[in-house]
């Protein structure tokens, strides 16, 4: 089966060099654990040098569709992974503005199955199955039949380590591309938060003296000491059958 992943390059934290991102490789190394016929995509503007990161870490060869960088990548990608059984990506792009969205729009381009945050995939009769990774270490299990699409979490797999030789091994393919333009983004002024004003300036403690005591009697409480229990739970039945609360 042939798995196709598509990759984003990152940037690294303190020499603000391209390299590959976390999640990226987390989904090559957990594909090439199911098929040993792996293609790497890529779509945009990426120099080989950003694209080399990938080659290093156990990519054999990376498929660039070179793009200008305000064109979508949506249909171009759509178009080129629409044979592929399977795709695996990360969550979202690493190495600059990214909203996530793109595992969901090519999903649904190619009207297939999204599955989100896989940590584990396997194969369960007819379907595939995954462990899906939810807040607070909550685990959930999926399951979807081919086509499918699933965005890997960086904890998934761990990927080769770098290697010089498989970087000089691997080969950048390029293919021309075009894209729709990207829709103009507007930027609106933040709205200032209103803080919350309480309706009464009175203390907390007062508010309670007022909630059980004091007042007309409709709204105010009524503390009870005295009696005994049924005494007690008369005063309690006559202030529900009050405010009609019960019809006994």
């Amino acid at each position: 089966m042939k798995i196709a992943v598509l990759v984003s390059p990152a940037v690294h934290p303190v020499s603000g060099r391209p390299c590959a991102g976390e999640a990226d490789l987390a989904a090559l190394a957990l594909a090439q654990r199911l098929s040993d016929q792996v293609d790497v995509w890529y779509a945009g503007a990426a120099d080989d040098a950003a694209l080399a990161d990938y080659l290093a870490r156990g990519a054999a060869h990376v498929h660039s569709l070179s793009l200008s960088p305000d064109s979508d990548v949506l249909g171009a990608l759509a178009e080129a992974l629409q044979d592929y059984p399977m795709l695996l990506c990360g969550a979202r792009a690493e190495g600059g503005d990214g909203s996530g969205l793109l595992p969901y729009q090519l999903a649904e381009q190619l009207g297939c199955a999204l599955l989100p945050d896989v940590l584990a995939l396997s194969k369960s009769d007819q379907q595939w199955q995954a462990v899906q990774a939810l807040p607070k270490g909550v685990r959930r299990t999926l399951k979807a039949s081919l086509p499918l699409l699933a965005s890997v979490n960086p904890r998934a797999a761990t990927a080769a380590g770098w290697s010089y030789a498989r970087l000089q091994q691997g080969k950048i393919r390029r293919k021309a591309a075009t894209g729709a333009a990207l829709a103009p983004v507007v930027l609106e002024p933040a709205r200032r938060a209103r803080a919350l004003v309480a309706a009464s300036k009175v203390s907390g403690h007062a508010r309670m003296q007022g909630a059980i005591a004091g007042g007309d009697g409709k709204a105010a409480g009524v503390v009870v000491k005295q009696g005994d229990s049924v005494e007690k739970a008369q005063v309690v039945l006559d202030y529900l059958r009050q405010h009609q609360l019960v019809d006994f």
